[in-house]
């Protein structure tokens, strides 16, 4: 199993340059990955109710099916 966080950030702090931004301890996306027999998902927190857990109506289930690795 592995377990990934990445913060958000706020971007376009400098005047004209969106190369300036600042790493924000929250909110934050922590994906948790593990070896299955079959692939699932789930998805947690604010606005969970709007992502798909069907594999087949999300981004997931294209990167498990193009790497063959539920």
């Amino acid at each position: 199993m592995v377990t990934v966080r990445a913060p958000a950030t706020s971007a376009n702090l400098g005047s004209g340059f969106d190369v300036f931004g600042a790493a924000l301890t929250r909110p934050a996306d922590v994906v948790t990955v593990e070896k299955a027999a079959e692939t699932t998902i789930e998805v947690t927190g604010v606005g969970a109710q709007y992502i798909p857990e069907d594999p087949e109506k999300n981004t997931v289930g294209a990167v498990v099916e193009a790497l063959d690795a539920p």
